[in-house]
C-alpha cells in the first residue's frame, strides 16, 4: 500500500513513564542499571525458574506464571499451549532498550525483578521472580550483566509525532482488506499506523461497524456462561500478546475488566476505550469476525476474537451483539 510521506515534528518535551522516573530515582540504591542489551538478559531468563511476567499495554496489562523458555537467535516469538489454552507472544526486540534490576522494593514495582524499557522510557515487560523460586540465579544474571555506570541515566529521547498521512481511496482500500491474506491485513493496519479508526470509517459496513460497548461485557459473561474459548489480543510496541483459553467470568472493578485462566491475569482499562468495532475479513476458508477497541485518538487497544472453533464465536456474536445506535445501558 503506497502512502504519502509523513511530517514528523517533536513533543515539547521528552516523555518518559513514571515507572522509568521511579528507577531513575533509586539507581545505585535498589535499582541497578544492566547493560543495553536486552536480548542476552532474555536468553537467562530460563535459568531463573518461575516468573511473573507482566506485559504494559495502553489497554491494560497482562500478568501470567510462566517459566520462561531458552531463546536462541533469531527467535521472535513465544508460544504454549495447554488443553484449553493457546498464548502467544511476538516480541518485537528492536524495539527493547534499557534494562534496570530492581533489588528492593520502588513505588509498586516488587523486588527481585527486571524492568525492560523501549528508547522513550516506557516499560515493555516486568520480569519477577516469583516467591517461592530460590537460588541465586537471578542475583548471578545481575551481575554478570552490570552497567559500568550506576550513577547516571540518562533522559529519554524526544518522542516524534508522525503528521497526517493520506488514507488510499475508499476502493483500493476495500480491494486490500478482502483479497488479502492475515499477513496483507496486517501490513495493510501497519500502513495506516495509528488512525485504525480512518479505516474502519472509510470500508463499507460489511467490513467494520460500530457497536455499543455494552457489547463487551455482554459477550464477556455469555463465554464464561457457555464456557466457550475465545483470544483476547494486546501489548505494546515491544511486545504483542495473544491468549486463547475459556476465560473466568469478568470482573468489573473501577473501569477495569479482569479475565483470567490459571496463570494468566488479563486486565483491560475500558476507561480508554472510546469505540468498539466488529470487523470482518476473509480467513483460511471463511470469514473471520473480531471485536476491536480503540481509544479517543482512534489507536489500538485490544482485539476479541474466536478460539479455534468459528462458529462458537460467531453465535456467541449474535447473542450479544449490540450494533451502534440500538438502545441499551451504559456501561458502567
Amino acid at each position: 500500500m503506497t502512502l504519502t510521506a509523513t511530517v514528523a515534528t517533536l513533543t515539547p518535551a521528552p516523555r518518559a513513564s513514571t515507572t522509568f522516573h521511579h528507577c531513575r530515582a533509586a539507581l545505585g540504591d535498589r535499582v541497578l542499571r544492566l547493560q543495553d542489551e536486552p536480548l542476552a538478559i532474555l536468553k537467562g531468563l530460563y535459568r531463573l525458574g518461575a516468573l511473573v511476567v507482566t506485559t504494559f499495554a495502553d489497554g491494560g496489562r497482562v500478568s501470567q506464571s510462566m517459566r520462561y523458555p531458552t531463546l536462541e537467535d533469531g527467535d521472535d516469538g513465544l508460544e504454549a499451549r495447554g488443553q484449553q489454552s493457546r498464548l502467544r507472544h511476538q516480541l518485537n526486540l528492536p524495539l527493547w532498550r534499557s534494562v534496570m534490576a530492581v533489588l528492593a522494593p520502588v513505588a509498586d514495582l516488587p523486588p527481585r525483578s527486571l524492568l525492560f524499557f523501549d528508547r522513550f522510557g516506557e516499560p515493555v515487560q516486568q520480569m519477577a521472580v516469583a516467591p517461592e523460586t530460590g537460588g541465586l540465579a537471578f542475583e548471578e544474571l545481575v551481575c554478570a550483566m552490570l552497567h559500568p555506570d550506576q550513577r547516571q541515566l540518562g533522559a529519554p529521547p524526544p518522542r516524534l509525532l508522525a503528521g497526517p498521512t493520506a488514507v488510499p481511496s475508499v476502493a483500493e482500500l476495500e480491494r486490500q482488506w478482502s483479497h488479502g491474506d492475515d499477513d496483507g491485513f496486517r501490513a495493510l493496519l501497519a500502513g495506516i499506523g495509528d488512525r485504525r479508526q480512518v479505516l474502519y470509517q472509510a470500508v463499507r459496513d460489511k467490513f467494520a461497524c460500530p457497536v455499543r460497548a455494552e457489547t463487551v461485557p455482554s459477550l464477556l459473561a455469555l463465554a464464561s456462561r457457555r464456557d466457550a474459548a475465545y483470544t483476547v489480543c494486546t501489548g505494546n510496541s515491544g511486545v504483542s500478546l495473544c491468549l486463547t483459553a475459556p476465560w473466568s467470568a469478568p470482573r468489573w472493578q473501577k473501569g477495569q475488566c479482569h479475565l483470567a485462566h490459571q496463570g494468566t491475569l488479563v486486565s483491560l482499562d475500558m476507561g480508554r476505550v472510546a469505540s468498539v468495532w466488529r470487523l470482518r475479513r476473509p480467513g483460511p476458508g471463511r470469514v473471520v469476525t473480531a471485536l476491536e477497541g480503540l481509544d479517543a485518538q482512534g489507536r489500538w487497544l485490544w482485539t476479541l476474537s474466536g478460539g479455534d472453533d468459528e462458529d462458537t464465536w460467531l453465535s456467541l456474536l449474535a447473542d450479544s451483539l449490540i450494533p451502534d445506535g440500538a438502545p441499551g445501558r451504559r456501561m458502567a
